[in-house]
């Protein structure tokens, strides 16, 4: 593990830095970065790794303070995956809402066995309604 890797509380990221994020692994979002900033700042949890100034990982989620939480981001440059840096976020994330009624994760089917090891599992179905604007 690399111990360069500082992790941080802060939802003020830089626009340019969390596109690059989000370019790195092919994520969509990275073509609206003004709405993926403000995403980030109006969620109501967000760790983020670095190493330097360069953003390697995130994670955040959104939730109403009691019942449900929903990870609406984990994510982690792949030159810097399999490093654990993963496991420390979503270890953190569990950890910060031990309790609630639902933690819910939205994922590709490929990602099932990962989560399954935070005590995830499918659990019925997710719709989308996807409805993809310019940025702002």
């Amino acid at each position: 593990m690399n111990e360069n890797i500082v992790y941080k509380n802060e939802k003020e990221i830089d626009k340019t830095k969390l596109a690059e994020l989000f370019t790195s692994v092919g994520w969509k979002t990275a073509e609206y970065p003004n709405r993926l900033q403000h995403a980030i700042k109006n969620s109501s949890y967000v760790i983020s790794a670095w190493n330097n100034d360069d953003l390697i990982g995130l994670i955040s989620a959104i939730d109403d303070g009691a019942i449900n939480v929903f990870i609406t981001y984990l994510l982690i440059k792949p030159k810097y995956q399999k490093q654990g840096i993963g496991t420390i976020l979503m270890k953190d994330f569990c950890k910060k809402y031990e309790g609630f009624g639902r933690r819910i994760v939205s994922t590709e089917l490929d990602k099932e066995d990962y989560y399954n090891r935070f005590g995830f599992k499918i659990d019925g179905i997710v719709m989308f309604n996807k409805d993809w604007k310019n940025d702002f």
